[in-house]
């Protein structure tokens, strides 16, 4: 997700842009029942959105360390673009055949989805994000436990997909179960790159842009804040324009096809209308198949 969050922000602003997320890899559902996920959120200048697994920035710093503005959003296209380089992660890695890998791009419901809308800027919501992305399988407010029969009991929330209910666990059971997310030794659950990476994190001091967007107690922005000389950080917004072109773009590379040249002559081609009603698409394809054509690609 981060090298194809990076590509998308570099192809959008023109130049090479260093972004910065911090992912959280969660192995647990209610019960502590194993079922490992990743959810996206995004931020704006470090301010994440909730729920999610992963902290990202709408967007970086290009080499003058002027801040490129690029809302993300669970766009269709970023929800492919994942798709795609997940499957073909596990194709090009023998976890499943090319045959396999193409019947599931052709799934009416991939199962892939990413949850972007909330924005927080507080500091208190976004402490209260970080706790929960790294919060335990096991919450104690749940559970209880009777000696005399060794049953632990687990309650479900009132609010939610299980709506209170309760499921039964004899002791030495529920623990073999909390052993699952024990990660092995030397795997970390909490990974950061780019510019929240502890290796970047100590050039902020250098780099006055950066510092002076973290939140209060961040590495580096206290020392910045008590400059007298420190000028407001540039901030640089992109086109929906550029966005939509830089999707086209990432997906032609995914796929290997240029949709903007066209099959007969090699031609540019431009986007002249976007159709989204379906009985309208359904009465343009009957009427190129009546004329002997396909639609069009």
């Amino acid at each position: 997700m981060f090298c194809l969050l990076s590509d998308y922000f570099s192809e959008v602003a023109g130049r090479k842009i260093t972004t910065g997320m911090v992912s959280s890899i969660q192995t647990f559902g209610e019960y502590a029942s194993w079922n490992p996920h990743w959810l996206v959120a995004d931020c704006v200048c470090c301010s994440p959105k909730h729920p999610g697994h992963t902290i990202v920035l709408e967007g970086g710093f290009d080499e003058y360390d002027r801040f490129v503005y690029v809302p993300i959003g669970a766009s269709e296209e970023l929800v492919e673009l994942w798709r795609v380089k997940v499957v073909d992660f596990f194709r090009e890695r023998g976890l499943v055949n090319t045959e396999f890998a193409r019947n599931m791009f052709g799934w009416k419901h991939s199962g892939f989805s990413i949850e972007s809308n909330t924005r927080i800027y507080n500091d208190k919501s976004r402490e209260s994000l970080s706790q929960y992305i790294v919060r335990s399988p096991v919450s104690l407010e749940k559970l209880s436990y009777d000696i005399q029969t060794d049953t632990l009991t687990w309650k479900a929330p009132s609010k939610g997909h299980f709506r209170g209910k309760e499921q039964y666990f004899a002791g030495l059971d529920f623990i073999a179960r909390l052993t699952l997310h024990i990660p092995p030794k030397g795997k970390h659950l909490v990974r950061r790159y780019g510019i929240y990476s502890s290796r970047n994190r100590g050039t902020w001091k250098r780099r006055p842009a950066l510092a002076l967007r973290a939140a209060d107690g961040w590495y580096g922005s206290k020392e910045i804040a008590e400059k007298d000389v420190i000028e407001e950080a540039e901030t640089v917004s992109v086109s929906d324009k550029a966005r939509r072109k830089a999707w086209a773009w990432l997906l032609a590379k995914v796929y290997e096809i240029d949709i903007f040249t066209c099959p007969r002559c090699g031609g540019e081609m431009t986007v002249i209308a976007v159709i989204r009603n379906s009985d309208e698409i359904r009465k343009i394809i009957v009427c190129l198949e009546h004329q002997g054509r396909g639609p069009p690609g």
